[in-house]
């Protein structure tokens, strides 16, 4: 069979073999880069959550961990009964690493030589406001309520982001006591988030609540073997493992984005002849792609590795980048070769490919983040 027989009929004119082929090995490179792209981005963001959820529940299990320091001979530390009420998530400052927190905390111990109302502070944050409520005292037993807001410190991961869950903590300690004359003890009973309290946007997946105690050094000693309570503090905790509403935040960051690479591919319906359209749409999708990584880059905290914000800004670039090149050859093919019908064949063909290679990822990528 010669050559130039036919094998796709376009037309007026054909598509020969030699033609055919070339066009096969063009699908197939780009199948092949998109697979392979997608292949080691899933990789790492499962990898990513597995990291996650191994130092979660290590964290979760020195939490857990009963703390025993020694007491100092005859001291009597004065146990105090404490439980926290969230009332509302604040905002959130993800490149600041921290978020506001509006919650109540009830104080109820016996006798009157301390007042933990009014010494307590918060250790993983800074105490906007705090305003006594109710308080009253029935024999030797007292209580005191407070409303706090408080801005927490905490280092937001941006490795999955939108995609990974959080653990959100309050920190309680007394600021001038120590556990040889003050213990905390948790109220779990009272403790928790109100319904109300949580927006939309969030999910709350768990609760903790518990007691440790922290070395006056800094660091916390889940068995107290390495001090004795006269260097301790004694530590209130209460963490949340929260989920955002992922998807409404993705197409927030990146709907700018996904609209500049649509209009890239609407250029492979312009003959490359047209070159200030052909070409121009790439172009201003390329410089509207890099626009949105700069803008993204504003609103998350820096990281030492391949997030999945910085995939999801390579994909569409390198989409950008290949539709140029696409562009090139096809106009080579039409100006050059005179070859009209292959060229309209070659672009329907690549936009197929590019659509589809560009969907896949932006889906595996996502569903690849998530908590596992």
């Amino acid at each position: 069979m010669e050559e130039s027989q036919t094998l796709l009929a376009l037309g007026e004119e054909s598509v020969t073999r030699g033609e055919h082929r070339f066009v096969v090995l063009w699908t197939a490179g780009l199948l092949l880069l998109y697979a392979t792209g997608g292949y080691f981005g899933v990789s790492l963001l499962r990898g990513y959550a597995v990291e996650t959820t191994n130092a979660r529940e290590a964290w979760v299990k020195s939490s857990t961990a009963v703390a025993n320091p020694a007491l100092p001979p005859g001291s009597k530390p004065a146990g105090v009964q404490v439980s926290l009420t969230m009332n509302r998530f604040g905002e959130f400052a993800l490149k600041e690493s921290a978020w506001t927190a509006d919650f109540d905390m009830a104080f109820r111990w016996t006798g009157d030589g301390v007042n933990p109302g009014e010494t307590f502070r918060i250790a993983n944050g800074q105490i906007l406001q705090r305003e006594k409520g109710t308080s009253y005292q029935r024999g030797e037993e007292r209580y005191a309520e407070y409303r706090v807001i408080a801005r927490m410190v905490k280092p937001f991961d941006a490795s999955r982001f939108p995609f990974s869950d959080e653990g959100l903590g309050i920190q309680v300690e007394d600021a001038t006591r120590r556990m040889d004359t003050l213990r905390y003890v948790a109220d779990d009973r009272n403790t928790g988030a109100r319904p109300e309290s949580i927006p939309r946007n969030l999910k709350l997946v768990r609760t903790l609540t518990g007691v440790r105690t922290r070395l006056a050094g800094g660091a916390v000693d889940e068995s107290g073997a390495r001090g004795s309570a006269a260097d301790t503090y004694s530590q209130f905790f209460f963490a949340m493992l929260i989920v955002p509403g992922s998807i409404g935040i993705y197409l927030k960051l990146f709907q700018a984005l996904f609209a500049s690479v649509a209009l890239t591919l609407l250029a492979l319906y312009i003959k490359p002849t047209h070159v200030d359209c052909r070409f121009g749409l790439p172009v201003g999708g390329f410089f509207a792609s890099v626009a949105n990584n700069i803008y993204v880059a504003t609103l998350l905290p820096s990281a030492d590795r391949l997030t999945m914000t910085d995939m999801t800004n390579t994909v569409s670039l390198v989409t950008i980048f290949l539709v140029l090149v696409q562009s090139v050859i096809s106009l080579h093919i039409f100006d050059t070769m005179g070859r009209e019908r292959l060229s309209r064949y070659f672009d329907m063909v690549s936009l197929a490919v590019f659509a589809t290679g560009y969907v896949g990822l932006n889906i595996a990528l996502p569903i690849a983040a998530r908590p596992q």
